[in-house]
């Protein structure tokens, strides 16, 4: 038997409100965790960013170097370059777990400043990207003059119709 709309609605209710009481949980463990001066408050967010975006990374490469089937649609590739630069891409991934594993271990301000220097770098990129090209596009419309011809335009004349008459 399907769900009623109302017992589907109820549930997508209670899912929405335990997700709001785990943010709210969350964040007041997160303030608290400052008000302390933690260096946990702040390396373990840090830390879940972290090894998400590794953990992506080692997938993407694994991935690609565990591949088979190539689609019948896809470039022939003869030679092993991408099948290496994946293997290389795990090997990276993991060395760079290990190594920020070990900085959290050390309480090492680097651990978490250099990943969040990337993660704030590559928005403010993105942002700065947005604003240019915001800036960049073309506002007015083109002149009738300037405006090519649309492409489903045809070249010659059509074709006169044929009598409907006997």
């Amino acid at each position: 038997m399907a769900d009623s709309p109302n017992l589907s609605l109820r549930r997508s209710k209670r899912a929405g409100l335990r997700i709001c009481a785990a943010a709210l949980v969350l964040a007041a463990l997160f303030g608290y965790g400052l008000w302390e001066a933690s260096y946990w408050a702040v390396a373990v967010p840090v830390g879940v960013g972290v090894t998400a975006a590794l953990a992506l990374a080692f997938w993407i490469g694994w991935t690609i170097a565990t591949i088979d089937a190539v689609p019948r649609e896809a470039e022939r590739y003869e030679g092993r370059g991408a099948r290496f630069a994946a293997i290389l891409l795990c090997l990276l991934t993991v060395a760079l777990a290990a190594l920020f594993g070990y900085g959290l271990w050390l309480r090492s301000y680097w651990a978490l400043a250099i990943p969040v220097a990337v993660a704030v770098f590559g928005l403010l990129a993105m942002v700065f990207h947005i604003g240019w090209a915001i800036l960049t596009q073309r506002t007015t419309l083109p002149s009738p003059e300037q405006e090519p011809p649309p492409v489903n335009t045809p070249v010659h004349p059509p074709a006169p119709a044929a009598p409907d008459g006997p």
